[in-house]
């Protein structure tokens, strides 16, 4: 049913891209010209448009979801002069996958941020019947406190559930940050409970502000703006989607002509509004230097790589240098850092209908949640189970956010089983949980091509901001050169950034302003079939 329906798909964007691209050479100068901005056409303007007839050069830097995103819409719009260069020796960027035992895993993303048909990601993997392999029932949570007594889950999820509600009580324009909001709203909640209920009601509020770090990546509640989300588009439930993602983005890329993605292929300098004079005698406005000493030429460029990148390397980057607007916000927004430790184990020593373990600290504070290096363990107070069983064996995966994430990242993996391992049999109080047999951690932050996870939004900041970094660069010396450098990924949309579909979104937006400015058509949209 997949391959049928992928070759009806296939089929109609071939004849969509032909179509397009006949009607390009024989029309692009009477639809030109017909235009409002073309009714005083002079013969120089009508000799520039029938030399613009010839398929636009197309160069996309970066091949994670954004990219992919991009050259896989630019495809769909008749574009056919275009090449992808990542730099690294595979596609999908913050969509990775990694061995561990004899399962591969999602290193990378593996949360659908709204399970709905209105987000492309979940029709994506819909579509293409990935959502089958999801388990239905994610299962229960268990809550341990340090004395290795088990809470109850009755009490710990009403709490939970409450200090959730907390974090989606959010701010519009408040000025203020995510941990001042957090800690008075979780503060007056736990006054209305019995003096001996207060300390676990605090505690478990204490974990919701830690779990919240990972989501956000960051490694301070008081640093990250209440006003975040203001912008934000809810398209539905969070939906754990592992061992799908990165299938997801391979068969994203299969859309991609072979010849046309070049992997190992790193950017070391992006100059615009030039003048550069190629092989087939045209002039390009914009050469694309690569770490091999080989060069492309290009009529427009897009930029998918990561804020973490673009903070690394966007001042030496780019000649002319970026507009100071467009530097500051680069510099003003946040880059964070999530880790993940794959645990596997011969025999699983949780109950089987378990899908998450939470590790709670009596002394944990709602007034200050923040993570602390020199007490690394008390910030990996979470662990999700990888189901199902039957193909992922018996896996743990450790999470944690921060700068913490970052130290993880130093350590060997003989120092993460010996201090994980005491770790959870304190809390557990089961003495005889064994090392794990494989232990498998994430490195986002030492990835010279990532350099994080994910974008967050700090206090005094406005998600407006956002709109600046994706404006295109407007040139100076060649001003007719509309749309010569864009920039796609998930920092550069406010509606959806630190998401997978907001990197795929920007993508598209972006394919689509080189479709309008050459006066495509986009073609039907794919439906989100039900496979699940």
């Amino acid at each position: 049913m997949f391959v049928k329906a992928s070759s009806r798909r296939l089929n109609l964007r071939v004849k969509i891209w032909i179509t397009a691209s006949l009607q390009l050479m024989t029309c692009a100068a009477l639809h030109l010209s017909s235009s409002s901005s073309f009714s005083s056409s002079t013969p120089e303007d009508l000799l520039t448009v029938m030399k613009t007839s010839r398929q636009p050069r197309i160069v996309v830097v970066g091949a994670g979801v954004a990219g992919l995103g991009a050259a896989t819409r630019l495809k769909e719009l008749g574009f056919t002069d275009l090449t992808v260069v990542e730099a690294s020796d595979t596609v999908g960027g913050r969509v990775a996958k990694s061995k561990i035992g004899k399962v591969w895993v999602d290193t990378g993303a593996q949360y659908i941020h709204g399970a709905s048909v209105e987000n492309p990601i979940y029709c994506l993997l819909n579509t293409s019947g990935l959502l089958s392999q999801v388990p239905p029932d994610e299962g229960s949570t268990v809550y341990y406190r340090r004395d290795g007594q088990r809470l109850s889950e009755d009490l710990a999820d009403r709490v939970y559930e409450a200090g959730e509600g907390i974090f989606r009580q959010r701010g519009n324009n408040s000025g203020r940050s995510l941990g001042e909001h957090f800690a008075e709203a979780a503060q007056a909640f736990v006054e209305g409970w019995q003096a001996e209920e207060k300390k676990s009601v605090q505690g478990v509020l204490a974990l919701v502000g830690k779990d919240y770090l990972i989501n956000i990546a960051a490694s301070d509640l008081h640093r990250v703006s209440v006003d975040s989300w203001q912008y934000y588009t809810n398209m539905g439930d969070d939906l754990n989607v592992e061992g799908c993602m990165f299938q997801m983005v391979e068969k994203l890329a299969e859309d991609v002509p072979k010849e046309r993605l070049l992997l190992n292929k790193a950017v070391s300098k992006i100059e615009w509004d030039g003048s550069f004079s190629g092989t087939d005698s045209q002039v390009y406005p914009v050469r694309v230097l690569c770490g091999d000493g080989g060069e492309i030429l290009a009529d427009h460029v897009i930029v998918t790589v990561s804020l973490g990148c673009l903070k690394a390397q966007a001042a030496s980057l780019f000649s002319p240098s970026l507009p100071a607007e467009k530097m500051e916000v680069i510099d003003k927004l946040s880059f964070g850092n999530i880790a993940k430790i794959f645990l596997e184990y011969e025999e699983a020593f949780w109950e089987s209908d378990v899908s998450r373990i939470s590790l709670i600290w009596d002394d944990d504070s709602v007034e200050s949640v923040s993570t602390n290096k020199t007490q690394w363990l008390k910030h990996v107070s979470l662990f999700t189970v990888m189901k199902p069983q039957e193909r992922f064996g018996n896996i743990l995966i450790g999470w944690c956010p921060g700068d913490v994430a970052d130290l993880i990242e130093t350590m060997t993996e003989e120092e993460l089983s010996s201090a994980i391992t005491e770790h959870l049999r304190i809390f557990t109080g089961n003495l005889n949980i064994p090392p794990p047999k494989s232990v498998l951690q994430t490195r986002w932050r030492r990835n010279n091509f990532t350099r994080g996870s994910y974008t967050y939004i700090p206090v005094g900041v406005d998600g407006q901001v956002m709109d600046v970094l994706a404006q295109p660069l407007v040139g100076i010396k060649n001003p007719s050169k509309d749309l010569q450098v864009l920039f796609s990924g998930e920092a550069t949309i406010k509606t959806q950034y630190s998401t997978v579909q907001g990197a795929l979104l920007s993508g598209h937006r972006d394919a689509e302003r080189l479709a309008q400015l050459y006066g495509r058509t986009a073609p039907p949209a794919v439906h989100c079939n039900n496979h699940t």
